[in-house]
């Protein structure tokens, strides 16, 4: 199969082409011939603009055209030959626009380097002034920001009052606050998009997205659960039999426990967030806090000792023991949030917004 065609088509300055290829195919060779190709198209080098991801990338694509574009280079190959053609044509352009001497004039640039350009540019429109130089590491801003924004010297009723009840919150830890600004600060793409023009979150959005959050974890729990069971030939209504009996010996001695969430249902429960105390009565039926399938049941459990159905729950648990990465995330379960913000965390939430759009 040739794809020399789609080759030919995609250094065709005239059209616009998307170009999907596997590592090792030839794109970066495709895109340096369609950027000779486009050298005879302009006035001056810097009408042609190549945008790349990463600085390595910008400076392999940079230092593959100034060897095509070298006089005396000859180590031409097979597949250049469309690349060769093309050179030949602009030999004189070359020249006259000394880009072998002056490779500067090549606009290749990363995403950072291009948008830093602009602004560099129009200092007034983007009200930056002299446009600061970007970093690497901004961890120590990040960092700087966060302890300047707790400093007392700063004087804004609302954001004093943030700020004492963010530390307040934290047990006056400020080393703590601090790190958590900063790392929020390093993210803020993540949370500057969904603060509406007056700072704070939309509460009913917020629970949406609290609430989709827990039953996705909860979706792919059951999944895992059901395809379990499946290959083991085990039915949901023999670990609900089991559990049923150990709530009958626990309704003994206690008037609160999670298996009391697994009473009376004859299923699996469902991924919404409604179900979410019978998940953690499951998480609880199965699994250990630290993240593994019970190996032994007791008492306290529900299942005293030579019970019939301690050795049938016993029994299901050791067919599954295989499944690790169920049992992880079944125990996990129990570190779900509650998928509704209480008026105390909606408070706090509100507050950290107030800091961080300081900082």
């Amino acid at each position: 199969m040739s794809d020399t065609q789609a080759r030919e088509q995609a250094v065709d300055v005239t059209q616009s082409v998307v170009v999907q290829a596997p590592a090792g195919s030839g794109k970066t060779t495709l895109l340096v011939e369609r950027y000779i190709a486009l050298l005879q198209c302009v006035e001056s080098p810097e009408e042609i603009l190549a945008i790349t991801f990463t600085k390595k990338a910008a400076a392999e694509m940079r230092r593959r055209i100034l060897s095509y574009l070298a006089p005396d280079y000859c180590d031409w190959e097979s597949h250049e030959a469309g690349i060769r053609e093309k050179v030949k044509k602009i030999r004189h352009r070359i020249a006259e626009w000394a880009l072998v001497e002056n490779p500067q004039r090549l606009e290749i640039r990363t995403i950072d380097s291009f948008c830093h350009s602009l602004a560099r540019t129009m200092p007034i429109a983007g009200q930056l002034g002299p446009v600061p130089s970007p970093v690497d590491q901004p961890q120590k801003l990040y960092r700087t920001a966060a302890r300047i924004t707790l400093q007392d010297n700063v004087e804004e009723p609302q954001l004093t009052s943030a700020r004492t009840n963010l530390l307040a919150w934290c047990d006056h830890d400020h080393y703590r606050v601090e790190s958590l600004i900063a790392q929020l600060l390093a993210k803020r793409e993540q949370w500057l998009r969904i603060i509406n023009s007056g700072g704070h979150f939309d509460r009913a959005q917020q629970d949406r997205f609290l609430s989709l959050v827990v039953s996705g974890r909860i979706e792919a729990v059951q999944r895992q659960l059901v395809d379990a069971l499946r290959a083991k030939g085990i039915a949901v209504s023999e670990i609900l039999a089991c559990c049923a009996k150990a709530i009958e010996c626990l309704r003994e001695e206690h008037d609160h426990h999670p298996l009391f969430s697994l009473e009376n249902i004859t299923e699996c429960p469902t991924s919404d967030v409604s179900d979410l105390a019978r998940w953690l009565g499951f998480s609880e039926l199965l699994t250990t806090h630290k993240g593994g399938f019970r190996k032994t049941l007791t008492k306290t459990l529900g299942f005293p000792p030579k019970s019939d159905h301690k050795e049938a729950m016993l029994k299901i648990l050791e067919n599954l023991s295989e499944f690790e990465s169920l049992a992880q995330d079944l125990s996990d379960i129990r570190h779900l949030p509650d998928p509704h913000y209480s008026d105390e965390e909606w408070e706090i939430l509100e507050d950290l917004i107030t800091v961080l759009r300081y900082a």
